[in-house]
């Protein structure tokens, strides 16, 4: 089904047997102008089904969050920590989207993803992977490549990103005009207000982050936690996000065995970014982060094998 932007006319396609019987908000890509949309039922006897979305992170609190961002765009969220159990729940009931933070429990991302891929059913799934550590000067580049995934997305882009991310991959909605022009897909039936049509709620987005960086820090500072514990896990965290936005980079060096020398500058990073976490010389002196890095890409080679 073409709508047009009432503003401009741009014209975008969505996707009617999807959203047959909803009314959903588009932002034009040309004007920014907010507009909503009705489209009628493709078939009045079918009931409209939730969109199912799986949120998959070890840390119980960071998933309530994006949890209560999800339902409260009216989708259906479902949790999982770690990867053997995301991929049974995904094998019992296959989402539409799922969210894979990149240092997941027992499966990196990219593990997560080929396993997704390769299983029967599960093929139409959509997985937006999720970076780990909450950094809004790091990494200022897009991904080289995501492992087979449809998208990704940094944490402190959660509360303003994350819906229209989803609904973006659900409705598709395409432009006809010009291949810049995309529609950017809002949650059904939301209100806007003037911040919305600015491009921002600030006091949602500072009040999610804060739930977010909470979450994070007890993860790898929680006084429940022993210290090394705490320290693996931050370096887990830390390589996983390399692993996100320097994958040409890591495949390349696994395969000619140069891969210290190609992520020189990833590592020099990487270190100082540890040692500000965790500073003593007992941390430091047990090779912790390095370990990480043989860790990934063992698992790396392994994929890259198969």
């Amino acid at each position: 089904m073409i709508v047009k932007c009432p503003s401009c006319a741009a014209r975008f396609r969505l996707d009617r047997e999807k959203l047959g019987g909803k009314r959903v908000t588009l932002r034009c890509a040309r004007c920014r102008v907010p507009f909503k949309v009705e489209l009628p039922r493709t078939d009045s006897r079918l009931a409209v089904k939730r969109t199912r979305v799986m949120v998959a992170h070890s840390d119980h609190d960071l998933c309530s969050t994006i949890q209560s961002i999800i339902e409260e765009a009216g989708m259906y969220c479902v949790l999982g920590h770690n990867g053997g159990d995301v991929l049974t729940q995904m094998d019992a009931n296959p989402p539409q989207v799922a969210v894979v933070d990149v240092a997941l429990q027992g499966l990196y991302a990219f593990e997560v993803v080929e396993k997704v891929r390769r299983r029967p059913g599960l093929a139409n799934v959509k997985i937006i992977l999720l970076s780990s550590v909450y950094n809004k000067v790091a990494y200022k580049r897009s991904p080289s490549s995501l492992y087979g995934a449809d998208d990704y997305i940094e944490k402190h882009h959660i509360p303003d990103d994350l819906v229209m991310k989803i609904n973006r991959l659900l409705v598709g909605a395409t432009p006809t005009v010009e291949p810049a022009e995309r529609g950017e897909v809002e949650a059904p039936g939301k209100q806007l207000s003037q911040q919305d049509k600015a491009g921002q709620n600030l006091n949602l987005i500072l009040s999610v982050n804060e739930k977010i960086q909470s979450a994070e820090n007890h993860e790898v500072s929680g006084k429940d936690i022993p210290e090394r514990e705490r320290a693996a896990r931050l370096a887990r965290i830390i390589v996983s996000d390399v692993s996100l936005y320097y994958q040409d980079k890591i495949d390349e060096g696994i395969l000619n065995g140069n891969w210290s020398e190609l992520l020189a500058n990833e590592i020099k990073e990487a270190r100082e970014l540890f040692r500000e976490r965790f500073p003593s010389q007992d941390i430091q002196q047990s090779k912790i982060l390095e370990a990480a890095f043989l860790d990934l890409l063992e698992k790396r080679r392994h994929e890259l094998d198969e």
